[in-house]
């Protein structure tokens, strides 16, 4: 499995802050504002029972608000060891259905690594599943989840990440 190296972030300055500090401060407002959950998440619980979430991926200054409502639920359930994090492909770039295996992606709070271990499971179970990166290169909507995460979560967070252009709901099932 080659190591596919770094993604860098395509939308930061533009969907949310470049600057580290300026984007954890933007983060905690989407916590406390109105339309936010209310408040700064708290401690975790030893559980965990959640499954998914589902988040919206516009820029912050539109939805970061209503996002927070699912990080804020996380935050308080124990971390996971992984997550998967599955968005829409807008711009038809690569495979319709693609995920990377490898590497990591870069927001200005740090690099978040690729569970290799986890994506080659998920690759080898799936038959409409593709190895390709090019379908990460220019969308939005994984990246601007990370952040969030990165927030809730802090430092070694691994993730899978599966861009989906098919949104059929066989495509989905599988």
């Amino acid at each position: 499995m080659a190591d596919v190296g770094v993604r860098r972030p395509w939308v930061a300055g533009a969907f949310y802050p470049a600057d580290p500090d300026r984007l954890r401060q933007t983060i905690e407002s989407c916590f406390t504002h109105r339309l936010g959950p209310g408040g700064l998440p708290g401690t975790a619980s030893p559980e965990r029972r959640t499954v998914a979430v589902v988040c919206p991926h516009a820029g912050y200054m539109y939805s970061g608000p209503v996002a927070a409502h699912s990080y804020y639920h996380l935050a308080a359930e124990a971390r996971p060891e992984s997550v998967v994090v599955i968005g829409p492909n807008h711009t038809g770039m690569g495979s319709p259905i693609a995920m990377m295996r490898s590497g990591a992606w870069e927001t200005p709070l740090g690099e978040v690594e690729i569970d290799e271990g986890l994506a080659d499971a998920i690759f080898r179970a799936s038959d409409i599943i593709d190895i390709d990166e090019w379908a990460h290169a220019r969308e939005h909507s994984i990246e601007v989840q990370l952040p969030f995460l990165q927030y809730i979560y802090g430092p070694g967070l691994r993730f899978v990440p599966i861009c989906m252009g098919f949104q059929d709901l066989e495509s989905s099932r599988e």
